[in-house]
């Protein structure tokens, strides 16, 4: 590798192998010449910067044209697809899944019940005297022996029949009446005074009915 003759900042002559110059300090820069080419260029200016500045002007130039050429190739990008559109794309969200169908219970429906029965009328029809004492009207009184209730109960029927509410009293059970009789009733009452009015109502049909008191 030759070395400069001379320090390329003060001129003071150098040594081989010499790379910095003992007067001025600078670094000593070996010179590369483009053959002839450096030689004349010597001669011209009286120094020669060095292969180096020439290959940096070299690549300022390269780095330039490509430069202007990308600058260009945008342009003529945009004025034939217009400028570039940036589209925002959300992501993907999966729809959460549905929650699972709930099924009712089927429900078991209670066993029919059977129809209820209807409530046995009253025995033959006839009105009962209930467990508290009162006042009646006494249509007749037919003895206890042979066919006595039979006799009782078709009188009972009869008054019945006749808009009355009729019975068949046993005078065995009440202390008030005389025992040994099936006594028919039509009505009960609580006061006498009430009983009364109803026997002579009674007496259109039953001209021997009477007004009396039945205590147990």
């Amino acid at each position: 590798m030759a070395q400069p003759e001379a320090c390329p900042a003060c001129g003071r002559p150098t040594e081989p192998d010499q790379e910095y110059c003992l007067d001025c300090g600078a670094r000593i820069v070996p010179a590369r010449r483009l053959g002839s080419f450096g030689t004349a260029w010597k001669r011209r200016f009286g120094r020669y910067p060095g292969d180096w500045a020439f290959a940096s002007l070299l690549l300022l130039l390269v780095a330039a044209g490509s430069a202007t050429a990308g600058i260009v190739a945008g342009r003529d990008t945009e004025t034939v697809s217009g400028p570039g559109t940036i589209v925002a794309t959300s992501p993907v969200v999966s729809a959460p899944p549905a929650p699972p169908t709930q099924t009712e219970p089927a429900t078991t429906s209670a066993p029919a019940r059977p129809p209820a029965k209807p409530a046995p009328p009253a025995k033959q029809g006839l009105a009962t005297w209930p467990a508290r004492d009162g006042y009646t009207v006494v249509i007749a009184s037919i003895p206890a022996r042979g066919d006595g209730l039979a006799t009782a109960t078709a009188k009972a029927r009869e008054a019945r029949s006749r808009g009355l509410r009729a019975g068949v009293l046993d005078s065995g059970k009440f202390a008030s009446l005389h025992p040994g009789y099936f006594v028919v009733f039509a009505g009960i009452y609580g006061s006498l005074e009430a009983a009364e009015t109803a026997s002579r109502s009674a007496a259109s049909k039953y001209p021997n009915a009477y007004a009396r008191e039945i205590a147990h």
